[in-house]
């Protein structure tokens, strides 16, 4: 029997799954707790997998930019204190004496589309997802596109869609008006009481809501013709629990058309298939080279 644990720890929930020679045997989830600092967030986890051993490998999918030379989280921001410059996969091979191999959440969530979901067959895509933030994977030619600079991995939540005198770039971002996190920030001007995506949806009625709803999403679009403009894909997938509204989706895809270039119509844009499962399946093909 051949057993591969796969993680994806993200900012607001670790999720865990256990593969038996190839099929996702059995999943779990804890809260990150990200506010408690990146050594106790580890330490819980290492704890919750003592109780799946033995096993023979480890597939970490993780928030922050990965050194994938080392394994190493070569930045995070303050969602999670005390995770840049952390070990991880030396952590948990001194831990488990297992293979280790750790890869930046939304590259596994697109590794994990291209070997079992929407982008199977194509060879060069990208995979945005909406969430607490915004993150991208760009593959060229079936494999992950990191980029050749200095940095660690390229950063399409850190795109500069909006010009304001600031002093922190992130409040001129993409992701600053863009994510989740966003749209519930702007819906609770409205209705202090919305905590999530779910409250905007159950008060949709109201055209207020729906006002700030309707500018999220010419947000999002501008910033996915931007990319399409930029990098010129055959396919788009976008992740992230938003999409599973088929109104944002929809109204989303009719700013998209209104809003690309003349030359770029044609892009196939789609929603990811693996959902909240991309993460752990792209940890297990990570594993397997695949």
């Amino acid at each position: 029997m051949h057993k591969i644990i796969a993680i994806d720890l993200g900012g607001t929930q670790v999720k865990l799954g256990v593969f038996i020679d190839g099929k996702l045997d059995h999943t779990e989830q804890i809260d990150t707790l990200a506010q408690n600092g990146a050594k106790d967030v580890i330490q819980r986890i290492i704890t919750w997998l003592h109780t799946f051993t033995p096993f023979d490998a480890i597939g970490i999918s993780t928030c922050g930019q990965v050194n994938t030379e080392d394994g190493s989280i070569h930045y995070a921001n303050e969602n999670m204190p005390g995770y840049t410059g952390m070990h991880v996969k030396e952590i948990f091979e001194q831990e488990f004496h297992v293979k280790v191999c750790v890869e930046n959440d939304v590259y596994c969530a697109a590794r994990g589309e291209h070997t079992f979901g929407a982008a199977k067959g194509y060879h060069d895509f990208a995979c945005i997802t909406y969430g607490t933030g915004i993150g991208g994977g760009i593959y060229l030619n079936d494999q992950p596109y990191y980029g050749t600079g200095h940095n660690k991995g390229i950063m399409l939540g850190a795109m500069l869609t909006h010009v304001k005198p600031t002093t922190n770039a992130w409040d001129n971002s993409y992701e600053h008006y863009a994510s989740t996190t966003a749209l519930v920030k702007q819906a609770q001007h409205v209705l202090p009481s919305i905590q999530n995506g779910k409250d905007i949806f159950t008060n949709i009625d109201n055209p207020d809501i729906k006002q700030v709803l309707d500018a999220w999403i010419q947000e999002v679009a501008q910033g996915i013709c931007s990319i399409i403009h930029v990098y010129n894909l055959p396919l788009i997938l976008l992740g992230g629990g938003i999409f599973d509204q088929e109104y944002v989706y929809q109204k989303c895809m009719e700013e998209i058309q209104h809003t690309l270039i003349d030359g770029y119509q044609g892009v196939h844009i789609n929603k990811a298939q693996l959902g909240n499962l991309a993460g752990i399946y792209g940890a297990y093909a990570l594993v397997n080279n695949l």
